[in-house]
């Protein structure tokens, strides 16, 4: 009976915080856009790692789709109205072109959180990480949910291991793929409608410049050589330009940001806040903008994660011994893929010789078998010799053997 009593309360709680607060949350509420979100997904979307992910004491889910690791990967964060229907529907569209991880920050997948947002922002984990919570960004280091995120960005690289990661940040998460970039992987961010830092009270001049990430987060983030590109209403008044123009002094030509976007309905200068997700239509013109800004975004991720990143030693594939059998690891530049288990898998890409036509089919592998890798077949007879292949193993007791 607790846990029922708590989720009754805690809704109820936030609502009093937020009606009897100051300038900031009044703002919150009269800058809402006052258009209903459309998009629901048709796949099932479940949990990427078998269960919830657990990183720095922080535990929540992260979901995918059961497709494989052939397309660039791409992390979508939700808006402060939680993982909604819209959310899903995007991220859907997303996986034509990418493998989408979508990590559940607070509330429930499929359904529409904004109290539960709220609420999470300023008190979940509050007892654990004292004062500032999960979302509160300390005096020194990041944000309790930051780090929690670099756990998933690892995850992710370790199964994609030659390729770039993408990542894109919306409203209340607008701003923290920046924070990401510490990992060498993320090649290309998108900080959509940046929100952060959400105000009780009043908004200082430096509220509205800043990212709402730790000067730690900023000077990892100018190491990295990461493209950003930039979105945002001309009518939004939820984010303030200051943080586009923040980000533009920050990063200078590594970002991107073609001016603030019009939006109108009718024919007439509207609100609005959520270009990818809240404002997007089907049809009409209420939703062109954001059907003209979610292929904007899609051309910059595809055009920045098509590059193969150079294997480096701590990428390279190897070979050990569990209980007498080889357990192989392997990857290929042109279609990264890791295999796990008693055999061996050459993507068919990297040896046309062996199936004609079915090299572009990025799925097609030829499967190998053998107890000892004396009885795989060789290297050469199998791959191209200008195939860019590195496959190597290593075995404890000294073996050790180009295959």
């Amino acid at each position: 009976m607790d846990k029922p009593r708590y989720a009754l309360w805690q809704p109820i709680i936030t609502a009093l915080l937020v009606f009897q607060a100051g300038c900031g949350a009044t703002q919150l509420g009269m800058c809402a856009p006052h258009t209903k979100e459309e998009g629901a997904p048709t796949r099932n979307w479940a949990e990427c790692f078998d269960q919830p992910f657990s990183h720095g004491g922080i535990i929540h889910s992260v979901f995918c789709l059961p497709d494989g690791t052939g397309k660039p990967p791409l992390l979508l964060l939700h808006e402060l109205t939680g993982l909604s229907p819209g959310t899903l529907a995007y991220a859907e569209e997303l996986s034509k072109d990418f493998t989408v991880y979508v990590p559940l920050l607070f509330g429930e997948k499929g359904k529409f959180s904004l109290t539960k947002g709220l609420s999470a922002y300023w008190f979940r984990g509050s007892m654990e990480f004292f004062p500032g919570g999960e979302w509160g960004v300390p005096s020194q280091g990041s944000a309790p949910i930051v780090n929690w995120l670099r756990g998933v960005v690892q995850e992710v690289g370790e199964r994609h291991a030659l390729q770039s990661i993408g990542i894109i940040g919306n409203c209340l998460t607008g701003s923290i793929p920046v924070a990401l970039l510490d990992h060498p992987q993320v090649a290309a961010v998108v900080v959509a409608q940046p929100a952060l830092p959400l105000r009780l009270w009043w908004y200082t001049d430096a509220d509205h410049k800043s990212l709402g990430i730790s000067s730690e987060d900023i000077a990892h983030a100018q190491r990295s050589k990461a493209k950003i590109f930039g979105l945002r209403f001309q009518s939004d008044c939820i984010s303030h330009p200051d943080k586009m123009n923040t980000l533009r002094k920050r990063f200078r030509n590594r970002f991107r940001f073609e001016g603030a976007i019009e939006y109108r309905i009718n024919g007439k200068p509207a609100k609005a806040h959520s270009t990818l997700i809240g404002s997007w239509r089907e049809q009409g013109e209420a939703g062109q903008p954001s059907r003209d800004a979610r292929n904007k975004v899609r051309e910059f991720l595809l055009e920045e994660l098509s590059e193969i990143r150079p294997a480096g030693k701590e990428m390279m594939p190897r070979f050990i011994l569990r209980e007498g059998l080889p357990l192989v690891e392997i990857t290929h530049p042109r279609s990264p893929e890791i295999t796990y288990g008693p055999f061996l898998t050459f993507p068919v890409e990297a040896a046309k010789h062996i199936s004609p036509g079915a090299a572009q089919e990025r799925r097609s592998h030829l499967t190998l078998s053998g107890k000892e890798p004396s009885q795989w077949p060789s290297y050469d007879s199998f791959m191209q010799p200008t195939a860019p292949t590195s496959v190597r193993s290593l075995a404890p007791q000294g073996l050790r053997q180009e295959i």
